[in-house]
């Protein structure tokens, strides 16, 4: 993985003048006189250096960055009493103010925190652009206060990108944090790509979203659906048409059950509370050895999944299948869908490889440096797969529909294959 470290032109400058929008405001902010602190110099004996990470592209198609504090632990030594609280204010170039706070116990810090470096962060979704950043750190005990401020770009992508599905996105959204599956879907961020957009006259889209679960031997514990935290991100994407004629199906296959665990017809909206039920009573991340017995069908449900789903739908029928490489047991019944009474239907095949690292789609490492203290480049990196992948199988059965598969591993590629979708209509 290759990472692009941005200028961050350091030190303490006035934010953006003039009326501000409005933004993302956070009530916490009431309670503090957080503009005048930012008129202020003062300075507590805390230090503390504050980076904002490199923009890496996601699944959810949007550039994610970080607000990165370090504390250094000598200084905390003898605050062992109340708390840290940490005040952060992004201001975007047309003046919308985006704020976040958060707090560290300092009742609860190790005993040789002295010798360690304490690391607060933000997650935010961003647009490129031109922004500001204020952080107060204040402890509630002393009173004292550590301002730093200072400004940073995030760099325009290139031309093939989702450039004008982000016009009406807001210049940040926060990331809060959750747990599997909420942590793949971000139900807390309600920012829509206007994804389809162009479709000018009705038309339908069906989509099929496969689980393969992991297999789980006896006395070992269950690991996550490799393919679900890159496919549910894809799948928030594409279930949230901009255009009011593209109606969409889908349908949530555990092809080791034999049964589509969630439905959802005529969809605008994903029902994320829905589905997110369905995945938990479905226990999708794992089957045990003993679940695989009657494994010998699993391809014919699919087939027969496709097969009922497109001579039920209106024309012109396409079909979007996202899923992982999936490698059917020994003596299964590849018998391709027939296409016996089948309308003509435009078939893409998602193909997701894995759990791949982030791809950066800003090139090579380029200067930098950071708030505070010090500065770092950061190289090239990569990581190879843990795990081989089975040879798929999945595309054999489709064949008869002559489906379009795509191959992805890396946010970029999706990319590439959500903008190939949009051209089908």
């Amino acid at each position: 993985m290759t990472h692009f470290l941005f200028g961050l032109l350091l030190a303490f400058v006035p934010l953006l003048s003039g009326s501000p929008q409005q933004g993302k405001l956070d009530s916490a902010f009431d309670d503090v006189p957080f503009d005048q602190w930012m008129t202020e110099r003062a300075q507590s004996s805390l230090r503390l250096a504050v980076n904002v990470s490199h923009p890496e592209l996601t699944f959810h198609q949007r550039l994610e960055a970080s607000v990165q504090i370090e504390v250094d632990g000598k200084d905390l030594e003898n605050r062992r009493r109340g708390e840290l609280i940490f005040y952060v204010q992004i201001t975007a170039r047309d003046g919308s103010r985006y704020q976040n706070h958060g707090s560290l116990d300092l009742t609860k810090l190790d005993q040789n925190v002295k010798a360690a470096t304490i690391q607060y962060s933000y997650r935010a979704f961003f647009l490129p652009g031109d922004y500001s950043l204020a952080i107060a750190i204040v402890d509630s005990v002393s009173k004292e206060r550590t301002i730093s401020q200072g400004h940073f770009r995030i760099a325009s992508l290139p031309q093939d990108t989702f450039a004008a599905e982000w016009r009406h996105l807001p210049p940040v959204e926060f990331i809060g944090a959750a747990e599997s599956p909420d942590s793949w879907y971000l139900p807390g961020v309600k920012g829509r790509l206007e994804w389809a957009g162009s479709v000018e006259k009705p038309a339908r889209l069906n989509i099929i979203l496969t689980i393969a679960p992991s297999v789980t031997l006896p006395g070992t514990r269950a690991t996550p659906s490799g393919g679900l935290p890159a496919l549910i991100p894809t799948l928030k994407v594409i279930s949230h048409p901009a255009s009011p004629d593209l109606s969409e199906n889908l349908e949530v296959l555990d092809i080791a059950r034999h049964r589509a665990v969630f439905k959802q017809e005529d969809m605008h909206s994903l029902d994320w509370r829905g589905l997110k039920s369905s995945l938990g009573e479905a226990n999708t991340v794992s089957i045990d050895v003993g679940s695989l017995a009657d494994s010998h069908h699993d391809a014919q449900f699919f087939v027969s999944e496709v097969r009922r789903l497109l001579r039920d739908s209106p024309q012109p029928c396409e079909l979007v299948v996202l899923s992982t490489a999936i490698a059917f047991a020994s003596g299964e019944d590849l018998e391709p869908i027939s296409l016996e009474a089948m309308p003509p239907c435009k078939v893409t095949y998602i193909r997701y490889h894995g759990q791949l690292p982030v791809v950066n789609m800003f090139g090579r490492p380029q200067g930098g440096g950071r708030f505070g203290r010090g500065g770092r480049m950061d190289g090239p990196m990569a990581r190879p797969r843990s795990i081989p992948e089975p040879v798929d199988k999945l595309a054999a059965t489709l064949k008869p529909l002559n489906p379009k598969v795509i191959d992805v591993d890396s946010p970029e590629e999706m990319n590439h294959a959500l903008s190939e979708i949009q051209k089908r209509f």
